[in-house]
Parts: structure tokens; C-alpha cells; sequence
């Protein structure tokens, strides 16, 4: 094992994985050579080799110490020293090297410990490859997320089943290279001929990293306008269908209360395809004239008790889905009504009361023009080839978003939806409904039967959080922190970027099984990054503010050791619209 390499210098206490080593008077700098080049070894976070029988361990260094008393070293005695002061290395062991079948391997283990007096070497060059999963001869099924940050020879690689088996987290500051490396690592991915590859694309960035795939990538705004880095030709529209959204979204997007306003959205959901609307009023499907309100009108409703009581018998189904306002009419008249002294129908303003909140939630919706331009409020025809069905009108915007539940020969390996038109205060409500609508249709599916897709959230924090209303009611928030928990067993892996990891929800971040977190110097940041991901992370976080532009530091499942990487610079030609704003060019 020591061959060619200097002896650094031998163990003095082990305490567990935590282990001193004395260095030799003649290591008399930073770096060690051997025959194969010079290794770091006395930086925190640089690897050293040690020996333990047939063996080699590898420790990390933690510290650089003097072992003699603070007093030996004052002014006055340091001249009358003999010769130079005992060093020491604290480290921790990390792993152990083996040779498998004349391969060298890393384990991630840390029951062996070496003995007294062993000695302490530097890693050689293909020890530390094997150490920092480096890719630069393997490259089978293997994606390379980066070059360790002391060293640019080696390529730092993860398998993918390991990446994606467990969701990924992207963290880090703005401007720190977080699109970049996203965008990189979904481009060796999108190289598999059967890739699916989802990307909500927030600021509309991400396309111009795909275009040189051509039919490869399908663009998709959702709106009526495409976004400002849309394809000339093939940009698809989607304007979202409110009905689409079934029972299971609209909750999402209204958040009723549980005890009186879900049950009353309960009926208008579920009785939607028996009514007919306008954006003045509702009235039974196959009748003229509107008799349902949500304005709790004065005077005898019986014409509203009786189309209500019609609706409830299923009766008529319609022919085309209604104008948005007949869910708030039904709201209201379907839960305020009540017989007065005389024996009249009537609707009653104090049960109103308990559902006025959502009734104005249902018109402010309609009538912002915002929401309008991204959801469609009108009603208007079924999908082709059947009549009035939820389930159908929301299995179609699955599909045309988050592709089919088989593979489709020729299919766009990487679709980007265009989230650019949706403005930053709908997006918890839209987003949080597109992603109840296909949660749903995953696990009806059940596990196994949903062709393998990699979930891009670009800045998740604007909708992967807790929303007014979610506390008095646990289910709004179920259905992202459900895709987080159970959707790695329905095909489903997420890969969750944010510049705020402590405004994402906790659960989504412990899901996390791998992190790259860029620089992070807000402490509540760091202090959510060190409580989502493994007990290791605290001592990871105190790098983070001292990162520099590009690196990150990288660690969890898909990694053998937490290792500093450096992102690779992507070609002109394939970087995503994340680029810093040309101050000094535009400004002179």
C-alpha cells in the first residue's frame, strides 16, 4: 500500500470513527507527494489513506492541531526549541477501500477501525477516484454531477438508479449555479432513448437548454400566451379546464373548511355534470332559466329547493361543462336553504354565513384576470368521445402534462411546461392542484404501472409550502408531501430545487435522499438543511457560506462520502435563460 507514498504519519488515539494521527517532522507542508502526482491532505474535508491489514481506510480530516501546551510555544521558548513542534491531524474514518475482482471499491462503513501506530498515507490517485465516485472511466449508467473542487482532474459521478431512487434536492442562494447544474445533469439524463422528464419551469428558463434535442422536447405554457423562450414553431397552449381539476384539486385550489364548506363543495363537485350556468347564475341541465344563486336573495326560493332537489336525483346529465359560478351556486343553495314560519323555502342568511367565505373565494377566482388567463372559467365541451365525466376531463390534463401511464414509442423525452404566465400568488393554489390531480392518478394506477418520470420543481418554495387555511384542515396539504413520501413506489422521483430550502415544506425535504446544496448563509436556511437530511449535514452546513460561485457541497444516497464539487459550464448552445444581467454592457 505505501509504495511510492511518504508515510505522513502513524495513529496515536482512536475513539470510535474518530481517530489522531501524529505527522511526521518531515511533512512539512499541505500537500504529499507520491508517484502518482500530490495529494491535500491537512485542509478540513481532505482524505487520507490508513492502514488496516489487507485493507486501506479512508479518514477524513477534520482539524490541524499543535499537540503541546499553548505555553510551549510563547515568544520566549519557541527559539530554544529542539526541533519542530508535534502536529496533529484529527479525522474521522469515513470508509474502507477493497479490491473486488480486481476492481478497487469504496464501502461507506465505519465499524473498521485501525490499530495503534498504524500508519497514515495519502490516497493515491485511483484510491481517491474510487472514494469520490469519479466517472471518468465508467461511464455506463453513470452521470457526472461535477469535478471535486481541489482537484479538476476528477470527475465526480453517481449511478442513476441511486440518484433517482430517492428524490433530489438543489439548494442554494440565487446566482450560486443551481439552474445550470439542473439543467446539465437532466441533459445526460434526457440521453436515455426512453427517458421522461417533467420540468416545471417557473420563470420560463429552461427551454433553450433543450432545443437541441428537436422533437425530443415538447414546450407546453400553461395560459394563452406562450412564454418569452418559446419555440417559433410547436409551442403547445394549455388553459387548465377548472372541472379538469375534479374533486381533489378544486379542495386544493379552494380550501374549504372541513366541517361546513368541504361538505357543500363536496356536492357541487360531485354533481357538476347535472347543471348548467352562466357567469350570472346556475339552473338544472336541460331547463332555460337561471334559479340557482350565491347571493342568498330574499324571498321564496322554493324554484331553487326544487332545482336543487332535480340536480340531486341526477336526472339529465348535460351536454357541455358549466361557467365556474355554478359551483358557487350550488354552494350556496344547496347549504342555505330552510323553511320559514309559513312553510316556505328560504334561504337563510346565518347558514350563509358559514359559507360566504368560500362563495367569495369561487368569484374572486372568476373574476381575476390572472386566473382567467391560465384556467379556463367558461365551461365549455367534454373530451372527445364521451359525455359529461370528471374522471375523464382529469386523466386528460395528466396526460397532456405528465405524460400517459405507458411509454409511447417516439415520445418527447424531456417536456418543459411553461409556468411564466401564472403569477407568483396563484401558484401555491394552481400548482398545488395539478399536483393533487396527479398524485390521484398515480396511485389509482397503483404501483409499478406508471412508466419511470423524474419531476422537476424549479423553485419550489413558491408552492411546495403551507398555505392559509392548510392548518385547519391537514388535508390540503397532503397531496405533494404524498408524491414525496410514497411516489418513488409509482415511478414517480422528484427532483426539488429552491434558493429557500426553510420555506419548503419539512416533510418534502426529509424525503430528500440526495443533496447539492450550493452557498447558503441565511442560518434559518441552513439550520432546515441540517434537520431534513442526515445527522452528517451539521458538520456539512459550516462549509456552505464559504463556497464559491459554482460549488456545492454534494452528499447522501447517490454518494459514497459527502464530497465539494465543482458544477461543469454547459456549451453556448445548451444553458438555460439564467444568465446575470449584462449590467456593465447595457449601462456604458
Amino acid at each position: 500500500m505505501s509504495r511510492g507514498r511518504q508515510t505522513l504519519g502513524y495513529v496515536v488515539e482512536v475513539d470510535g470513527p474518530s481517530v489522531v494521527v501524529n505527522l511526521n517532522d518531515s511533512v512539512r507542508s499541505h500537500v504529499a507527494g507520491h508517484l502518482e502526482g500530490i495529494s491535500s491532505f491537512e485542509q478540513p474535508g481532505d482524505l487520507i489513506a490508513i492502514e488496516a491489514g489487507s485493507e486501506t481506510l479512508v479518514a477524513k480530516t477534520l482539524s490541524l492541531s499543535f499537540a503541546e501546551p499553548r505555553e510551549l510555544h510563547s515568544q520566549k521558548k519557541i527559539q530554544a526549541l529542539a526541533k519542530p513542534p508535534l502536529r496533529q491531524l484529527r479525522c474521522a474514518v469515513i470508509g474502507l477501500l477493497r479490491r473486488d475482482a480486481g476492481s478497487l471499491a469504496f464501502l461507506p462503513q465505519t465499524t473498521r477501525l485501525p490499530a495503534l501506530g498504524a500508519q497514515a498515507l495519502p490516497l493515491s490517485a485511483d484510491e481517491l477516484r474510487a472514494s469520490l465516485n469519479d466517472s471518468s472511466t465508467d461511464v455506463e449508467n453513470r452521470i457526472v454531477v461535477g469535478t471535486e473542487a481541489r482537484n479538476a482532474s476528477l470527475q465526480v459521478g453517481v449511478r442513476i438508479d441511486p440518484l433517482l431512487s430517492r428524490h433530489v434536492a438543489v439548494l442554494g442562494a440565487t446566482g450560486q449555479g443551481k439552474t445550470h447544474f439542473v439543467a446539465d445533469i437532466l441533459q445526460q439524463l434526457a440521453e436515455k432513448p426512453r427517458a421522461r422528464i417533467v420540468i416545471f419551469d417557473v420563470n420560463g428558463e429552461y427551454y433553450p437548454a433543450f432545443k437541441y434535442l428537436g422533437e425530443g422536447v415538447k414546450y407546453t405554457a400553461i395560459g394563452d400566451v406562450p412564454g418569452r423562450n418559446a419555440p417559433s414553431k410547436g409551442a403547445s397552449l394549455l388553459k387548465i379546464p377548472y372541472y379538469a381539476l375534479g374533486r381533489h384539486g378544486l379542495f386544493r385550489l379552494l380550501l374549504p373548511s372541513e366541517k361546513t364548506q368541504a361538505p357543500a363543495l363536496r356536492f357541487a363537485t360531485e354533481h357538476l355534470p347535472y347543471v348548467a350556468a352562466d357567469a350570472l347564475g346556475a339552473r338544472p341541465s336541460g331547463t332555460s332559466d337561471n334559479v340557482l344563486f350565491d347571493d342568498c336573495r330574499p324571498g321564496d326560493a322554493t324554484a331553487a329547493y326544487r332545482a336543487i332537489r332535480q340536480i340531486e336525483s341526477r336526472s339529465v346529465l348535460g351536454t357541455t361543462w358549466p361557467h365556474m359560478k355554478a359551483l358557487s351556486c350550488l354552494v350556496a343553495d344547496s347549504y342555505a336553504m330552510k323553511l320559514d314560519n309559513r312553510g316556505v323555502q328560504v334561504r337563510d342568511a346565518f347558514a350563509y354565513g358559514h359559507i360566504q367565505s368560500l362563495v367569495n373565494r369561487v368569484n374572486t377566482l372568476i373574476n381575476d384576470p390572472r386566473f382567467s388567463a391560465v384556467v379556463n372559467v367558461d365551461g365549455g365541451a367534454p373530451v372527445a368521445g364521451g359525455g359529461l365525466n370528471l374522471n375523464r376531463e382529469s386523466n386528460r390534463v395528466v396526460e397532456q402534462i405528465f405524460g400517459t401511464e405507458k411509454y409511447t414509442d417516439g415520445e418527447p423525452r424531456v417536456h418543459v411546461v411553461d409556468l411564466s404566465q401564472l403569477s407568483q400568488d396563484l401558484m401555491p393554489f394552481v400548482l398545488g392542484s395539478l399536483l393533487e390531480l396527479f398524485a390521484e392518478a398515480l396511485f389509482k394506477r397503483g404501483a409499478g404501472k406508471t412508466h419511470p418520470t423524474v419531476l422537476v420543481l424549479e423553485e419550489a418554495h413558491h408552492y411546495l409550502r403551507q398555505l392559509p387555511g392548510d392548518a385547519e384542515s391537514g388535508q390540503h396539504a397532503l397531496a405533494y408531501e404524498r408524491l414525496s413520501k410514497e411516489g418513488r413506489k409509482f415511478g414517480l422521483s422528484l427532483l426539488v430545487s429552491t434558493q429557500r430550502p426553510s420555506e419548503l415544506s419539512p416533510t418534502v425535504l426529509a424525503q430528500c435522499g440526495t443533496w447539492v446544496v450550493f452557498r447558503l448563509t441565511n442560518d434559518v436556511d441552513k439550520r432546515a438543511v441540517t434537520s431534513a437530511s442526515e445527522s452528517s449535514a451539521s458538520s456539512i452546513t459550516n462549509e456552505l457560506p464559504g463556497l464559491a460561485r459554482g460549488e456545492a457541497v454534494a452528499f447522501g444516497a447517490a454518494f459514497q462520502i459527502p464530497v465539494r464539487i465543482c458544477r461543469q459550464l454547459l456549451p453556448e448552445d445548451r444553458q438555460p435563460d439564467s444568465l446575470d444581467p449584462p449590467f456593465e454592457e447595457k449601462w456604458t
